[in-house]
């Protein structure tokens, strides 16, 4: 009998023979099988070695929110992160390109590369077909004379030498407003009570991903920009779609909000989305996504019949597709390999021609911005190609998302706009999610709040509570009222308190402090705040902390030792313990993978512990958050803080924040 080896032999030989014979006589159809056999072989691996996706339970859903304090370098998520390669575009330069006015003109550095400097160009219009979201389609190649301003968002362009010879195609987009429309806006200069918005999204990142991996960007924001970044915002929906509609609508799809009974895809027509209502007000909209394959609102919706906002570049991405440009399957192939660092062409993937697809989107984007400098405007923009399924690329946009944030500043775009820099939630899909940070960080995406300069002076107290909200427990709900005040301009009623039986509460109005992600609308399945309880008064870990706080109290004072007391621990009188309280139910999908069987959510390694405690000599009260890792050891959270009162006690110590600790020696001898 023949082994099973000798007949995996023979079959892999046949396949090689007749592989080569089709690469005879067809080269074109050997590509297409190769790319397809790849593209199997990939899917039928990645379906068997996608990571389990356990189901956490937060039993602190109705108690009091601690948001977690994580350390975005972990032991355990370094390492799952690593730096891929830059992206290689096609090297050939744009022969022609829109300028600030809006007018195409020729890139004479240009010419030598093409090899002359007499051109004849044309441009034929990209157009969405009434009432569908899936498809587009060109009209008439029609001749210019550059410099020329094309009376469309979006247009193929062919240029032809002096011979005929076709030398550059492509696809450009552009902002094209006719005079009528622009006078239909409102001024900005002219409404001072109202503001723009701008929005820019990014799926599948977390705060702590995006000090990771887009470190000039998120010091950029925090630093020029004095962006409000909230640290406990979390989602409230497992993917994108249930997470931005609460955010552009304030409702919750699959509920009586917005019910789906047929389960099959949401129909759009009847949801309220934000910027209907902004351009009821007169302001210029904008919507852009750089990848249609899992477009938001067209995975799980059937997407918009008719554009959703004023300048929409959906039509522009599906119309690469047109012009031949490479399949999402051929993509969905060859971007993984580029993932590990495995260069099949000499382009990458994430190009269209000699830059990224999603730097194309940001170009769409400030054009549209410049357009309506003057004018309100409400733009929101979205990208998921390089960090949906591949953590690790978000870094590949860090320097470009800089440089459009500082596009912003610079260019005075911001004296009178909210910009919103903000995601959906973590990584979802990736190893990175099984660890105990990564299971917190995918319930607690990024958001960062800029308003504009003027706006603390003109109405402090919202300003006020922005900046507070930022430390509190806040969801998609909460950022929609947001933008409502923002429509509204409903910016000085602040201190008006929402009752609890209303789900979002504007992050312009004080969150309070003792809010629950009950309290917040947030299923207990993402809520991924912290719970206290008490614990006994003799558990060694209790000691051991307690102990360990003395210990820091004497080391601060260890320069005034001369003069200060040695301080023990006298008595413990209350102890609680802070756990995140995430259990595992199961998991969320029931599919076969190899990890099932040797895959287990790493543990809490950390455990937190609230002390209340009185030293000797002295007396002294304190309170101290101790943080206990299984692996490091024993930490002190914040600084340790003195409850009672200390009178004269201290007063030989010269610096005032140690006096709160201090117990002078001389007091010893009173």
């Amino acid at each position: 009998m023949m082994s099973s080896i000798r007949l995996a032999e023979l079959s892999l030989g046949k396949c090689c023979n007749v592989l080569y014979k089709i690469w005879r006589r067809d080269k074109r159809v050997f590509l297409v099988l190769t790319i397809l056999l790849t593209y199997i072989s990939y899917s039928l691996y990645g379906s068997l070695t996608m990571p389990v996706r356990f189901l956490f339970v937060n039993e602190n859903i109705n108690k009091q929110c601690i948001i977690p304090d994580l350390d975005p370098f972990d032991k355990s998520i370094m390492k799952y992160v690593w730096s891929p390669d830059p992206i290689h575009c096609d090297p050939a330069p744009d022969l022609v390109y829109v300028d600030t006015r809006g007018l195409l003109i020729y890139n004479q550095s240009a010419f030598k590369f093409y090899g002359d400097t007499n051109y004849k160009c044309s441009y034929s219009p990209l157009f969405r077909p009434k009432n569908d979201d899936y498809k587009v389609q060109f009209g008439d190649e029609k001749n210019m004379d550059i410099p020329f301003q094309v009376p469309y968002d979006f247009y193929r362009i062919r240029c032809y030498t002096s011979g005929d010879k076709l030398i550059y195609d492509t696809l450009q987009e552009s902002v094209f407003v006719t005079d009528s429309f622009k006078k239909e806006k409102g001024d900005e200069d002219s409404k001072s009570s109202k503001y723009s918005v701008i929005m820019f999204g990014i799926d599948s990142t977390s705060r702590l991903s995006a000090i990771r991996k887009l470190p000039k960007t998120y010091r950029y924001l925090t630093e020029d920009l004095g962006a409000h970044i909230f640290k406990g915002y979390m989602k409230v929906g497992d993917n994108t779609f249930p997470n931005l509609v609460p955010v552009l609508t304030g409702k919750r799809p699959g509920t009586d909000d917005i019910p789906n009974p047929g389960g099959g895809k949401y129909d759009l027509k009847n949801f309220p989305f934000i910027w209907k209502n902004f351009s009821r007000e007169n302001y210029a909209t904008f919507f852009a996504e750089d990848y249609p394959i899992i477009a938001a609102f067209n995975t799980e919706a059937t997407g918009f019949k008719d554009p959703p906002t004023d300048h929409y570049m959906r039509p522009w991405m599906l119309g690469l597709r047109n012009i031949g440009f490479a399949s999402e399957v051929l993509k969905s192939v060859l971007l993984p390999l580029e993932y590990k660092n495995m260069n099949v062409g000499k382009s990458s993937s994430l190009c269209y021609g000699n830059k990224p697809i999603f730097k194309h989107l940001i170009n769409y984007y400030k054009r549209f911005i410049r357009q309506y400098k003057t004018k309100l405007k409400f733009s929101f923009s979205w990208l998921v190609q390089i960090c949906h399924e591949f953590i690790n690329y978000l870094e590949l946009g860090d320097n470009d998302f800089f440089e459009f944030l500082k596009f912003l500043k610079e260019d005075g775009h911001l004296e009178n706009a909210f910009l919103i820099f903000f995601s959906d939630h973590g990584s979802r899909i990736d190893d990175i999610r099984n660890t105990f940070v990564g299971r917190i960080e995918e319930r607690m995406p990024l958001l960062s709040v800029v308003p504009p300069k003027s706006f603390e002076t003109q109405h402090p107290n919202a300003f006020k509570n922005l900046k507070d909200n930022s430390e509190r427990l806040t969801s998609n709900f909460d950022l929609f009222e947001l933008l409502n005040d923002i429509l509204k301009s409903d910016f000085e009623e602040t201190l008006t308190f929402h009752s609890h039986s209303k789900r979002g509460i504007s992050l312009f109005r004080p969150i309070p402090v003792t809010r629950s992600c009950a309290d917040a609308s947030i299923p207990e399945h993402f809520c991924a705040c912290y719970g206290s309880e008490k614990i006994g008064l003799t558990n060694p870990l209790v000691v051991k902390a307690a102990d360990y706080a003395v210990s820091h109290l004497n080391m601060l004072l260890r320069k005034y030792n001369h003069i200060c007391a040695e301080l023990f621990l006298f008595k413990i009188h209350e102890a609680q313990q802070i756990s995140l309280g995430l259990s595992p139910k199961g998991e969320e999908e029931n599919r076969w993978t190899i990890y099932k069987f040797f895959s287990t959510p790493e543990a809490e390694k950390q455990k937190r512990f609230l002390v209340i405690f009185e030293t000797s000599p002295g007396n002294a009260m304190f309170e101290a958050t101790v943080n206990y890792h299984t692996e490091t050891g024993l930490e002190i959270m914040d600084e340790i803080s003195r409850t009672n009162k200390y009178g004269n006690t201290s007063v030989c110590v010269p610096e005032k924040p140690l006096r709160r600790y201090c117990y002078c020696k001389a007091m010893l001898k009173s």
